[in-house]
């Protein structure tokens, strides 16, 4: 169908080349807008010299980009090409990080990506004062006075402020080897543009516009950097929502976004025409997040709307078992609705697997088996079960990891890696299946599995287990239960996809449950100020034609009251 814009996309396209800020509401069509601005960019600057760049964040993002440009711009000349389409993090490594990073870093070889869990990163852990941390769990702010702020962040708990200098010998120990997260690369990123100002000038000069989009996502660090390449010369304009900015771990709470839009010299413009959700829908979220959306859509011949529905905590699944039912009383089929949850322990106890796996080797043994047997993901079966074999060798390479991953053409780690492939693979006689039972009789037959597999490695490599391999291959937070039962939200061959609200961001789903806690909707009521507000508020605004918001039985009538205030309806069987 042919792109129609509204008269708000079309002030956003043909604007002067100058710095905006685009505050676009969900479903508000912003993707189709940002790439015909991308190549109105282009298209106006003809054959001059750089790159018009346009930053994402994340990798789907980039390849719907990149493919709608492709389409817009084919039979155009040469110079439409003149585009860099890439997340931050891929800019920052491709264009700082790699070729000039490392003489910052002082680093021995090349920079290369790290998780931060790798064995060979143990002795960079860090310190809260209690507890040590891998260097994956390390979130650095640039703050005010001009100083870097250290902390430690855990999976779902908050950040604790750490001693900078055991921080930073930390980040110098892993930058000598040529190792960086994601984190690590902004900040060593940083360094090296603050130290090289004639990089800083070149990029400036090499990127003349620069267009973000999912902006509300900008953290600490990358807010820094952008503000960087402004300063220095290049053109920069934001596109985003700073009531979806739900990634505060990082720093990502929309403040950027914000900021900047009240910045001098920027001109703000709005998306607010909804054409995702239907009308009853849009008027629940505006409500939500005091906004002005206005929908686009017509209403649609099934049952639709915003409605709650009350279940008890302790019995999720007969909650998801009522929310099939209404899919097919309304001819919603499994395939185009989904259930998110706020948690990963929530979506993991619907998916059959909400008890502990264990720990160290352990652990990384059974996070493959559930990749090899529950998602059917080959890779990351063979990624964890790389960390799990690496735990049990007595001195490893620091780069042992990444080298049998990255198919070295070392002799012996090609060994390691077709051992360990064959034992992913078998469940007879390598890696149990996840359906036994957990301390009774999947871990014993891992660890006869692995002696095994440790005899031919020896035999046929030169290396050695560790002398307390076994003590690394323990049943504590082990459960009693098989690692994965069968999905709450499964049956037969029809699956209603389970996932977490962050990894459904940027979606439009047609039927959506959103299984909220009290805490949950006490936030989203309370409005955008917090980041659990803005998480529901993303929940909410995934949903196309049908939400259904889960309310524990045991909320507040009053909370009920609210709900249905804000115009979401008691659903009525």
């Amino acid at each position: 169908m042919e792109f129609q814009p509204t008269k708000e996309q079309s002030d956003i396209i043909n604007a002067d080349l100058s710095p905006h800020c685009v505050i676009a509401c969900p479903g508000s069509g912003k993707t189709a807008t940002a790439v015909r601005r991308l190549l109105e960019i282009r298209t106006r600057l003809q054959d001059r010299r750089g790159y018009i760049a346009l930053f994402s964040y994340s990798n789907i993002a980039v390849e719907t980009f990149r493919c709608r440009y492709r389409e817009l711009s084919g039979g155009l000349p040469a110079f439409a090409d003149r585009v860099l389409i890439e997340t931050a993090d891929a800019f920052l490594a491709s264009y700082i990080l790699r070729p000039h990073g490392g003489r910052v870093m002082e680093a021995s070889r090349a920079p290369f990506f790290v998780t931060g869990n790798e064995p060979f990163l143990r002795s960079a852990r860090i310190s809260d004062g209690a507890y040590p941390h891998d260097i994956s769990e390390l979130r650095i702010r640039f703050l005010p006075s001009r100083q870097f702020e250290f902390a430690v962040q855990p999976t779902g708990r908050a950040a604790i402020v750490v001693d900078s200098g055991e921080a930073k010998a930390a980040i110098k120990k892993v930058g000598k080897m040529g190792a960086y997260t994601y984190e690590l690369a902004r900040y060593w990123s940083l360094l090296t543009l603050a130290k090289e100002q004639r990089i800083l000038k070149a990029l400036a000069k090499r990127f003349p516009h620069l267009l973000v989009d999912e902006a509300q996502d900008i953290g600490p660090l990358h807010g820094l950097l952008i503000s960087l390449l402004s300063n220095a010369g290049s053109i920069v304009s934001l596109v985003g929502d700073p009531n979806q900015g739900i990634y505060d771990f990082a720093g990502a709470d929309g403040s950027f976004l914000r900021e900047y839009a009240q910045k001098k010299g920027v001109t703000c413009f709005p998306l607010s025409e909804n054409r995702r959700s239907v009308g009853t829908i849009v008027a629940a979220s505006n409500a939500l997040a005091a906004t002005e959306s206005t929908p686009y859509r017509a209403v649609c011949d099934r049952t639709h709307g915003a409605f709650y529905l009350q279940y008890d905590e302790d019995n999720i699944d007969a909650l998801v078992t009522a929310f099939r039912a209404i899919l097919e009383a309304n001819k919603y089929t499994s395939a185009e609705a989904a259930v998110l949850c706020r948690s990963t322990s929530t979506v993991d106890k619907l998916k059959g697997s909400g008890h502990a796996v264990g720990q160290g080797a352990t652990e990384s043994f059974a996070l493959s088996a559930l990749a090899r047997d529950r998602t059917r993901d080959i890779a990351a079966s063979f990624a964890h079960a790389t960390a799990g074999l690496i735990k049990l060798l007595a001195t490893p390479e620091s780069t042992l990891y990444r080298d049998i991953l990255d198919a070295s053409s070392a002799e012996d780690v090609k060994v390691l890696r077709r051992l360990l492939w064959g034992f992913v693979r078998s469940v007879a006689n390598g890696l149990p299946d996840t359906q036994m039972p957990g301390k009774k009789k999947w871990h014993p037959q891992l660890k006869r599995h692995l002696a095994l597999l440790l005899d031919e490695i020896e035999a046929r490599t030169s290396y050695k287990r560790s002398p307390t391999w076994t003590n690394n291959l323990t049943v504590a937070k082990l459960g009693d239960e098989p690692l994965w039962k069968t999905d709450l939200a499964q049956v037969d061959e029809a699956v209603i996809r389970v996932d977490t609200v962050h990894q459904a961001k940027g979606e439009g789903i047609a039927a959506v449950l959103f299984v909220a806690r009290t805490a949950d909707l006490t936030k989203l009521l309370a409005g955008m100020h917090t980041e659990e507000g803005r998480i529901g508020y993303v929940a909410v605004t995934r949903a196309e034609d049908l939400l259904v918001i889960g309310v524990p039985n045991t909320a507040p009538k009053k909370m009920v009251n609210e709900l249905e205030g804000r115009g979401v309806r008691a659903w009525l069987a």
